[in-house]
């Protein structure tokens, strides 16, 4: 089965200002669709969709959960049983555990990328470590094939160490932040 991948999260701790410097980047670079959505509770988001997946830009408030980068895959729900002991469970997603570098999706989450409106043309490209891209050959349990899209990186050496580049091999996310593995792609 070939493995959907649904959007990558970047999250950042009381990150507004990062925030607006990524949403001015990703606009003067002329990704296509970027924009923000109301503040809630637990964050302010921050998106950047592509014709593949989307980027989700998170400033987390300081009284939410802790979350790490993550790669968010579409898997039926049928799987999600192979998770005993998940870190947490809703409606339309699983963590796996906290720091997994992945969490599960719902296919019938109403805000998939396939079904948003307003996409853009750009097709990003997805690094993950080696660890990274080895578990999600095998997420729940099953055999997952990679879309050519996605890569694992050796520099990469954190299970939720994730890279989004654009068709020219610039770094889309995470920006402004200390990863001397990703230095070349700025």
């Amino acid at each position: 089965m070939l493995l959907t991948i649904d959007h990558v999260m970047f999250p950042v701790y009381l990150g507004d200002q990062l925030l607006d410097e990524v949403e001015w980047t990703w606009k003067d670079r002329g990704y296509g669709n970027v924009f923000r959505e109301a503040e809630r509770r637990e964050f302010l988001p921050l998106y950047c969709q592509s014709s593949r997946f989307y980027v989700e830009y998170l400033s987390n408030r300081s009284t939410f959960s802790y979350w790490s980068n993550a790669v968010f895959v579409v898997v039926p729900k049928v799987f999600w049983d192979y998770y005993k002991e998940p870190a947490h469970v809703s409606e339309h997603f699983l963590i796996p555990y906290f720091g997994s570098g992945y969490q599960l999706v719902s296919p019938e989450f109403p805000h998939l990328n396939s079904k948003l409106e307003g996409r853009s043309d750009e097709e990003f490209k997805l690094l993950v470590s080696p660890d990274l891209f080895k578990v999600l050959s095998n997420v729940a349990g099953q055999k997952w094939s990679m879309p050519d899209f996605v890569s694992p990186h050796s520099d990469l050496k954190h299970m939720h160490d994730v890279a989004v580049l654009d068709s020219e091999d610039r770094l889309v996310a995470p920006l402004y932040q200390a990863n001397p593995a990703l230095r070349g792609y700025f």
